[in-house]
């Protein structure tokens, strides 16, 4: 018998559990004009910039090739499942994160709205980074040497220290505060290079999936190339053999450290783009019987690939750096260091640097384009899904406003403060919210609405039930994983103290004698400094937003929910007491 037929003797009024069907999908959704498409803009969203200039650093720092071990094991037991399940999610539900949870249960439509959150905040700093590297591809296009491969006449301080790319960086791509709480003036060249980034972005993405799923072809496949041909040159340069050989030489110690362990499952983590809703949208236009599971898998084993190869990129180049200059591999860091200081070190000292540069940080422009479609893709799919009349509008409007709306947050990211702001949201503003929203995601999906439901509507799709491995890992794995991450972030900023910042203190005489130091010194560029009050309560804003939308949206739903039950229950008693 249907839950909803009546039972002899019972009221006709009954109260709907207000639930959603999960194969419900809105008539004339876009789709993906080939399957190939579908995997290329997977695999361009998940593999970006942090593959070449985050993972390499890690290797580097925790154990060399013994980090290996942790990164792969986390890969099975979180990567995967992970992406699968929201590859499986977005392909059942058809709709984007919001509407995807709530077909789960809807009191967790608010998982979604968080994720939407997470994808705002990330987008509209993610293409400042963007906007530094067109500074620099656009500076590599020179016939003489490149404009960081030696120091101006008049900084004293940058020849005697013999670090020109730094110097460029701080005082002439930058021109950086020296406090975060100086915001100074405008860098007219980073305001048009940011403009340019988000004009790329808008018409790349301008009719959702239907032109990015075109662009793709492109961006997606044409940085593999690149990649290949710099690993070619890399390992033939003097000193790409110690390079390597630093970057795989185990050292087992390392993997006693529970602190490797816990870096390996956050840079799977944030590898793979997990929780943003990225990949939940771009599967909800996939046809109902693609491989869903088998995607998610090929997708995380190139992604980590992938990374693995760009460390022989980088570390080749960082070794022929080593063999010129003589620089310690242990000066190196991670980010912003690593890409516009020690790689263009390197390049700068290659013969026909400039077209090496040119090479290269368009390698990292379209790296970055790829994942910040996926950001903005999965942020335009739930707008579209939870406001109905932005489907009246036409495409390019409603990609056009959220384009300009980001365009305009990012502006401050191009004054001379700009970098102290990137540097506060990507360190502080993404990192608990997400390992939250992948533990609620996991959770309304195993435990909610049931893992063997979730499983068996899977395999109506695709012909076949994801196996134990994958049970087991939504059910237990992934959640406990997760949960220690989290555990472990606070106690280690519990340990840690008060946030601390990189502050920038200049390159001159008079900053080496405020440090202390004689003006004959090596100078220190930047140092640790305590965040401002006001700074540590915007981070303390930052996490708390998103998350509260999680239980933000239950309240909401479990009042609305009370108050129909009541409303309907007093309908029907004065239905049955003959009162209507």
């Amino acid at each position: 018998m249907s839950s909803y037929e009546k039972v002899p003797g019972e009221s006709d009024c009954k109260v709907d559990p207000q639930t959603e069907d999960v194969e419900a999908s809105p008539e004339g959704r876009d789709s993906w004009g080939a399957k190939t498409e579908y995997m290329l803009a997977l695999i361009g969203y998940a593999v970006g910039i942090g593959n070449l200039w985050r993972f390499p650093y890690l290797c580097h720092r925790y154990g060399g090739g013994s980090f290996l071990i942790p990164y792969i094991i986390m890969l099975i037991l979180l990567g995967i499942p992970l992406f699968c399940l929201e590859t499986s999610l977005g392909q059942l539900t058809k709709k984007g994160a919001p509407g995807s949870f709530a077909a789960m249960h809807p009191a967790f439509r608010g998982i979604g709205f968080a994720a939407m959150v997470l994808d705002l905040i990330c987008s509209f700093y993610y293409n400042s980074i963007i906007m530094w590297i067109l500074r620099y591809f656009f500076s590599s296009f020179t016939t003489g040497s490149l404009p960081w491969s030696s120091c101006p006449d008049d900084a004293e301080c940058c020849v005697h220290s013999d670090n020109s790319t730094m110097y460029y960086w701080y005082f002439e791509a930058l021109k950086a505060s020296n406090d975060i709480t100086v915001i100074g003036g405008i860098d007219w060249y980073l305001f048009g290079t940011l403009i340019v980034a988000w004009i790329v972005c808008f018409l790349c993405m301008c009719k959702g999936v239907e032109s990015s799923g075109k662009v793709v072809y492109f961006t997606a496949t044409f940085p593999y190339l690149l990649l290949v041909v710099l690993f070619f040159r890399g390992v033939t340069l003097p000193g790409a053999k110690e390079g390597v050989l630093y970057y795989l030489t185990p050292k087992w110690e390392h993997l006693a450290d529970p602190t490797v362990w816990r870096t390996a499952a956050t840079q799977i983590f944030y590898s793979l783009g997990i929780a943003f809703g990225s990949v939940v949208a771009y599967s909800s236009y996939n046809k109902k019987e693609n491989d869903c599971i088998r995607d998610g898998i090929v997708v995380t084993l190139i992604n980590c690939g992938t990374s693995i190869f760009g460390g022989f990129v980088i570390f080749s180049l960082l070794g022929y750096r080593a063999h010129k200059t003589n620089v310690d591999f242990d000066e190196l860091k991670s980010g912003p260091g690593l890409a516009f200081i020690a790689i263009t070190d390197a390049i700068s000292e290659m013969s026909v640097g400039p077209l090496w540069s040119v090479l290269f940080f368009f390698m990292l422009f379209l790296l970055g384009l790829d994942s910040q479609f996926g950001m903005l893709e999965s942020l335009l799919t739930s707008l579209k899904d939870e406001v109905d009349f932005l489907n009246k509008i036409r495409k390019e409007f409603v990609s056009g406003g959220i384009c300009l709306v980001l365009c305009i947050l990012a502006i401050p990211m191009s004054f001379q403060g700009g970098l102290y702001i990137v540097d506060l949201l990507d360190m502080w503003s993404l990192s608990y919210p997400l390992l939250i929203v992948a533990f609620f995601e996991i959770i309304v999906v195993s435990w909610v609405y049931g893992v063997e439901r979730f499983c068996s509507a899977i395999k109506d799709m695709i012909g076949y039930a994801p196996n134990i491995y994958f049970k087991l890992c939504w059910l237990i794995v992934c959640p406990l994983v997760i949960v220690v991450l989290i555990l472990s972030g606070i106690i280690l900023s519990i340990i840690d103290g008060y946030p601390l910042y990189d502050k920038f203190v200049g390159c001159d005489n008079d900053t080496l004698v405020e440090q202390g130091l004689p003006p004959e010194a090596n100078p220190t560029w930047v140092v640790k400094d305590q965040y401002p009050g006001v700074f540590v309560v915007l981070i303390v804003l930052l996490n708390a937003f998103s998350c509260l939308m999680i239980p933000g949206y239950m309240i909401y739903y479990l009042k609305d929910k009370i108050l129909n039950i009541t409303s309907n229950r007093s309908i029907c008693s004065d239905h049955d007491n003959g009162e209507l």
